[in-house]
This record gives structure tokens, sequence and C-alpha cells, in this order.
């Protein structure tokens, strides 16, 4: 350059702050995720379970060491995506919870129905039969049945409604 003019000022370099490590991860962002599923979901409940699973799928796929902006969209996508499939549960449960409101209140006695109820849950793959016996023969409520079975309240909810439906399935197919 000629000397007496001055020589323009260069940009400073762009330092792009990284996570070295899964626990500086999660430090920086476990409130933050789960501060945008309770947004969605309305109950701490879910959003903490919704909030691990969110960070369990991440510490699954990311790879150490990573740029924040990257490593927090990566998570954002990752909440769409449990949120999302949260979603699809919830309404596949709420219609189950529907059938089962519509349901006779009356249940016309038979002889041979306990047995055929004996015969059913026998059938039934042993998660399925346990939720059926915890919420219908025991009269647990949902969140009992959930504590006992060591999973949420969601997940007894969607077990509940898939027993349900396999039971139904088993009960026209092979008990006929």
């Amino acid at each position: 350059m000629l000397s007496g003019t001055p020589e323009p000022e260069r940009p400073p370099a762009t330092v792009t702050a990284t996570y070295p490590d899964w626990e500086s991860v999660y430090q920086d962002n476990v409130v933050g995720i789960y501060q945008l599923v309770y947004r969605k979901v309305g109950n701490s409940a879910d959003a903490e379970d919704l909030a691990e699973d969110v960070l369990m799928q991440t510490l699954k796929t990311l790879r150490l060491p990573a740029p924040v902006p990257t490593v927090r969209a990566y998570l954002v996508k990752t909440a769409r995506t449990v949120l999302a499939d949260h979603w699809r549960r919830h309404y596949a449960a709420r219609d189950a919870a529907n059938e089962l409101e519509q349901m006779p209140d009356e249940i016309v006695a038979n002889p041979d129905a306990a047995e055929r109820a004996e015969r059913l849950l026998a059938l039934l793959p042993e998660q399925f039969r346990t939720v059926l016996e915890l919420r219908f023969l025991r009269g647990y409520s949902v969140r009992e049945a959930a504590k006992e079975l060591g999973v949420s309240e969601s997940n007894a909810r969607v077990l509940q409604f898939r027993a349900l439906r396999k039971a139904a399935q088993l009960e026209r197919e092979v008990l006929r």
C-alpha cells in the first residue's frame, strides 16, 4: 500500500464456539429444550419425558466436538420430531378413550365370560396383559398403572389402547 493511506480494517475472524463433550451440550441446553417442549404439551410430566427423549436421541447421533449453533439447530429439529411422535400417540390414545366412553354401561351376564377373558389375557403379550389387569381387574388409575409398569402416563395410555385393540383382534380371530 502507499505510505500515508490507512490500511483497510479487516473483519475480525469469526470464532464459532464449540461443544467439546456431551456434558457441556446437556448443561447448556437442557432447560431450553424442556421449556420448548413444555410450551407445546402444557404439562411438566410429559415435558420432562419428551425433553429426555430429545436429549437421548441427540446423544445417539451427535458427533462431538460440534459448533454451538449446529447443535442447537439439531436439538430443535429433534424436539420437533419427538413432539410430532408424541402427538400421534396422544391422539391414538384419545381415540381409544372415546371408544371406551361409547361402550354400553351394562354388560349382559355371560356364564363363560370369565373363562373367555382368562383365555384372552393368556394370549396377550406380557406387557399388554399386565396393563389390562392393572387397569380393569385391579382398578388402578392410569397414573398408578404407569408407576407400576415403570412408564410415563402417556405411555401407559398407549399401552392400554394397544392392548385393548390386540385383545379385540384376538377375540375375533381365535376365540370365536
